[in-house]
């Protein structure tokens, strides 16, 4: 498991550093397909979003359970490389594994967003920050509120007028509950966003 946190972090920091020395060999697109650097308007800015999608919590001797969550975002774009990007969610649903019931009550975050654009149409990105979740549980440990560093990567398609359509998987938090079990909560999410 230590790996893979490894292979992950190395693999967002990668993504964050190729993203940055990307202007360096990718043109700044407009919707028009102009080079921002000339003076052209961007597609970057102040953004909102929603998406949904489960909340895979693994707990050490237990079966992975999925909570379905509900969650907004608001980021602002500074470049074609970068943003910075807050979210809030619910979970809507619980869901349980051989009587073990668990809800997602609240999912939280703030990261910077690196990204790395294809082609005006469709770009790979990578988050890296802090992330939280409140969970409740039917079982010992039954109300936790953990937070702590959270990364993840997307893929991201423009549809026009503004809009865009997400899909993600984002490591939310890691630790330890109460009575010593480790535990993972990530989440996959589908969503769209709007661009002003």
């Amino acid at each position: 498991m230590k790996k893979f946190f490894l292979f992950a972090g190395m693999s967002v920091i990668a993504l964050v550093a190729t993203s940055a020395s990307a202007a360096d060999r990718y043109s700044y697109w407009n919707r028009d397909r102009h080079d921002v650097r000339n003076g052209a308007d961007s597609d970057y800015g102040l953004y909102m979003g929603a998406s949904a999608g489960s909340l895979i919590y693994q707990e050490e001797g237990l079966s992975s359970v999925s909570p379905t969550i509900l969650q907004f975002r608001v980021g602002e774009q500074f470049s074609p490389f970068i943003a910075i990007e807050g979210r809030i969610g619910v979970g809507i649903n619980g869901d349980e594994s051989n009587g073990y019931r668990v809800n997602a009550e609240a999912v939280y975050g703030g990261y910077v967003k690196g990204i790395m654009p294809f082609s005006p149409m469709f770009s790979l990105y990578g988050l890296a920050g802090v992330g939280g979740v409140q969970l409740h549980r039917n079982y010992a440990d039954s109300h936790s509120n953990d937070a702590g560093l959270s990364f993840g990567a997307g893929v991201e398609a423009q549809l026009g007028g503004g809009a865009s359509l997400n899909a993600e998987w984002v490591r939310v938090t890691s630790g330890t509950n109460d009575q010593i079990y480790d535990y993972t909560a990530d989440q996959l999410t589908f969503g769209v966003n709007w661009r002003f």
